[in-house]
């Protein structure tokens, strides 16, 4: 019995939806389009994504393997003493760790990406308490 009423059910549930499709003609099918085109535009960009974080990550590993390389070189094949390897040792991470830090302020500041995507005018507008104009959300946009 429960079933039989559940396919009933579903049966004129389904019939309303081709109904309401049915009346509402081109806008469904405009719909669809734009859904379609956001679907294939995320594609695109998470290709170029994963191609970015790729490239990236396969420079990394090329660049820190050289690292390894040329610090183990320098320390087993160099005629220095000891507290002298140690000393240079301490003075390279000192670099790095100063030449990170540094990077990963400049690459990931606020203000520039902003800058990039074209933000700016949004985010003083937010500032002072009104919306974003059609201007502003127009270059976010392109």
């Amino acid at each position: 019995m429960r079933k039989a009423l559940w396919t009933f059910l579903l049966l004129g549930a389904s019939s309303a939806v081709k109904g309401l499709q049915a009346s509402q003609g081109g806008h469904v099918e405009l719909a669809r389009l734009k859904m379609s085109l956001m679907y294939v535009r995320s594609i695109k960009t998470f290709r170029l994504l994963f191609m970015s974080l790729l490239g990236m990550g396969f420079c990394m590993v090329l660049l820190f393997m050289g690292l390894v390389l040329f610090h183990a070189t320098l320390f087993l094949y160099s005629p220095w003493s000891v507290e002298t390897k140690m000393l240079v040792g301490f003075f390279c991470s000192a670099v790095y760790l100063l030449m990170t830090l540094t990077l990963f302020y400049k690459i990931f500041a606020q203000d520039k990406w902003l800058r990039i995507f074209h933000a700016e005018s949004v985010v003083e507008q937010i500032k002072k308490g009104a919306g974003p104009t059609q201007e502003g959300s127009e270059r976010m946009v392109h």
